[in-house]
């Protein structure tokens, strides 16, 4: 598989499938007559598993984890996290229109745009994950805590 990528690599001008890897957890691709397709899926299933902790500070569900979360961000941090979800909510869907209606072309190009662009938007969600981490550690006494253990 991986000469097959290379070929595509090379046609396409795509990244290294080893910074593709260490970026999506790409893992081996299996024998396929369309390894981008493969590869723009597991793109999607990276960008899927981000979205839901986004959505989980910005509207979290009944969860106690989820709810002690995310009170520790403010209204104005809510909203440039919810920035950051419609950029990543957007190449979600450009990578679910490619796999529907699958073009080579199409899924190179999607590739290299998401490869890039997550660089900055790795950077926004790996603070965002800073603070979720770091509530943890706080020793304060949450509302969330107080009513429901009361």
């Amino acid at each position: 598989m991986n000469k097959k990528y290379q070929v595509l690599k090379k046609k396409h001008n795509l990244p290294e499938f080893k910074e593709l890897d260490k970026e999506f957890s790409i893992g081996k691709l299996e024998e396929t007559d369309y390894p981008l397709r493969t590869i723009t899926n597991k793109i999607s299933e990276r960008l899927e598993h981000v979205t839901k902790i986004l959505l989980d500070i910005i509207q979290p569900d009944s969860n106690l984890a989820n709810m002690y979360e995310a009170e520790n961000f403010s209204d104005e941090e809510k909203k440039k996290i919810f920035e950051l979800l419609k950029k990543i909510s957007y190449h979600q869907k450009e990578l679910l229109i490619n796999d529907f209606a699958y073009d080579e072309a199409d899924a190179a190009k999607l590739i290299k745009k998401c490869f890039e662009e997550w660089k900055e938007l790795k950077q926004e969600f790996l603070e965002i994950l800073e603070k979720i981490k770091e509530s943890w550690r706080k020793e304060t006494k949450s509302r969330l805590e107080l009513s429901y253990f009361g």
